[in-house]
């Protein structure tokens, strides 16, 4: 490593700035990163990239370039990206168990039954007593979901304890 650091010194010490010499030597010594480096900017040429940076900095004024840059490093800006990446790894993580993902993708390939019977419910409201609410509670889907949500809603009141306030 003391090499590569008298070697850089060199490159940039040079008195001669018309010799070339020391900088086509550190060119040979580390041909196969200008290589690499040479096939990435091609592979980034060939993608669009660089023409769609052409063409985005064309149409628009270097005010407008230096409104973008000042916002997309501005202190609230990167502050609500940082909280939202925070929010999707956490969301990543709870669909990454086992009974999460099953649960959500059961939820989703049944939830054209689900909409239905919300739309179904909303359009022809029935009276609900409390002996009819009796005996819905008896049917055992009913029983079910409505468990499901009371437990659900137990587990958010207790999460929603563990957030400090502000």
């Amino acid at each position: 490593m003391v090499e590569k650091t008298e070697g850089k010194k060199k490159l940039s010490s040079g008195n001669d700035e018309g010799d070339l010499e020391p900088l086509i030597q550190g060119i040979v010594e580390n041909m196969d990163s200008f290589e690499a480096l040479l096939n990435l900017f091609e592979k980034v040429k060939n993608s669009g990239f660089i023409s769609a940076l052409e063409n985005l900095s064309s149409e628009y004024l270097p005010s407008d370039i230096e409104f973008l840059s000042n916002f997309l490093t501005s202190r609230d800006f990167l502050y609500g990206f940082v909280k939202t990446m925070n929010v999707v790894s956490a969301l990543s993580h709870s669909l990454s168990s086992e009974k999460a993902s099953d649960a959500v993708k059961a939820i989703l390939y049944n939830s054209d039954e689900l909409w239905d019977g919300m739309i179904s419910g909303a359009k022809n409201p029935e009276a609900t007593s409390l002996l009819r609410l009796y005996a819905m509670v008896k049917d055992p889907d009913i029983s079910a979901g409505l468990t499901a949500v009371l437990y659900a809603l137990k587990a958010i009141g207790s999460a929603l304890k563990k957030v400090p306030e502000e």
